[in-house]
């Protein structure tokens, strides 16, 4: 559907997007992921044509700029707009749009929240109503630029229910978040981007497997038995002791040599926020 091939972009003499090449799939919601100054923001700018690629090029199937919704990171409204006239202002910008009916189920808001200033509702309902007006105009492919920022929690999971309802749709979703639990419940494909390069492109379960430590959690009561015979390097925290290991069956098999009961042990994988922070360290 979208294509980057090999793109690359300069600021002066920083690079700030390096050869990047990627498939954005019709239908498929796509996180890209990254520590702050990775390039995420970069690319979206040149996904939507706000900057130009130095090296490279970005190639679509269909016309980007008329079938796209973007909701950017941060949109400040008018101080004297209420939300039915930005409602009504949005419907003449499309001939195929949102009806009022359509509108208030999205925003849940009532008739005094339309009436409303805009400026006068919480962070989380200015953040839904700038979602509500980025697909106004039914837009065939939505980009995300941290959209859940300034939302509570409960604004969160209303948020993604929606972002699930438009995947059942068929529409294409590329975002991007800090909340690395979105994005293991939510994409179906993760970019994970450091320093500009590309450094996965995979499903979430997929990442999870290349991540290369576990952590076992041991009672706390077996401390005075870690100390004098364990050979792996552990931590305390919360009560816990914690393992942290490339190979966890060498440190199961330390542990039943130490008479430790396995059926009070944890071993979790590395999140995805842990490899994303990984390999920015070893990059």
């Amino acid at each position: 559907m979208i294509y980057f091939n090999n793109v690359s972009k300069y600021f002066k003499n920083v690079l700030a997007v390096n050869q990047a090449s990627f498939d954005i799939k019709e239908g498929e919601c796509t996180a890209l992921v990254g520590v702050n100054g990775a390039g995420k923001s970069t690319i979206i700018d040149m996904l939507i044509g706000n900057l130009h690629a130095d090296k490279g090029n970005i190639t679509s199937d269909f016309n980007l700029k008329q079938q796209t919704g973007i909701l950017y990171q941060r949109t400040e409204f008018p101080d004297l707009i209420r939300v039915r006239e930005l409602f009504e202002l949005y419907t003449q910008l499309y001939t195929n749009h949102l009806n009022m009916k359509e509108f208030k189920e999205l925003t849940r808001f009532d008739d005094e929240q339309l009436n409303q200033f805009a400026t006068h509702l919480s962070g989380g309902q200015q953040r839904i109503l700038d979602f509500a007006l980025t697909v106004m105009g039914k837009p065939r492919f939505i980009i995300l630029d941290e959209p859940t920022s300034a939302m509570d929690a409960t604004m969160r999971k209303y948020f993604w229910k929606v972002i699930e309802a438009y995947k059942k749709e068929g529409k294409t979703i590329f975002y991007t978040t800090h909340y690395l639990e979105e994005v293991e419940k939510m994409a179906d494909r993760v970019i994970v981007l450091s320093k500009g390069s590309i450094v996965n492109d995979n499903i979430p379960s997929i990442i999870r497997q290349q991540v290369r430590k576990s952590t076992i959690h041991v009672p706390i009561k077996y401390q005075h038995l870690l100390v004098k015979e364990i050979q792996s390097e552990f931590q305390i925290k919360q009560q816990e002791i914690l393992i942290i290991s490339e190979e966890v069956e060498d440190v199961l098999m330390q542990l039943i040599k130490l008479n430790i009961n396995l059926n009070e042990i944890e071993i979790t994988k590395a999140s995805l926020a842990d490899y994303i922070f990984e390999e920015e360290n070893l990059s």
